[in-house]
């Protein structure tokens, strides 16, 4: 028995799952994300829903998908800063660097 907001659900999302999957289609380059993200975007809008119905439905569903391609632009242009090595003290050589010494390393 489906309640009354999976009944809204079904007649008032779902009947643009058509559209829905050509916009996302020309909108988003991976295509191999297209199901996943429509997923996403369901499960944003159901939960969305769960708190207040939208007044309008299908504006509140493609404009729920805008910004979820928008998040995940943004989450793939984060930038993961990692140490690449090691920077123990114990590992750096200290010792006077001679001029000349200094000078052949910059040339080598």
């Amino acid at each position: 028995m489906h309640s009354a907001l999976d009944r809204w659900f079904i007649d008032e999302i779902l009947v643009h799952e058509a559209a829905l999957v050509r916009y996302l289609e020309r909108c988003w380059s991976r295509r191999d994300e297209i199901h996943d993200l429509r997923q996403e975007v369901y499960v944003r809008v159901y939960e969305a829903a769960g708190k207040a119905l939208p007044t309008q439905p299908k504006s509140f569903l493609f404009a729920s998908a805008r910004h979820m391609m928008t998040d995940r632009l943004r989450r793939s242009r984060v930038v993961s800063i990692e140490s690449m090595g090691d920077f123990e003290p114990s590992h750096v050589l200290v010792d006077d660097v001679s001029p000349e010494r200094w000078c052949g390393g910059r040339q080598a």
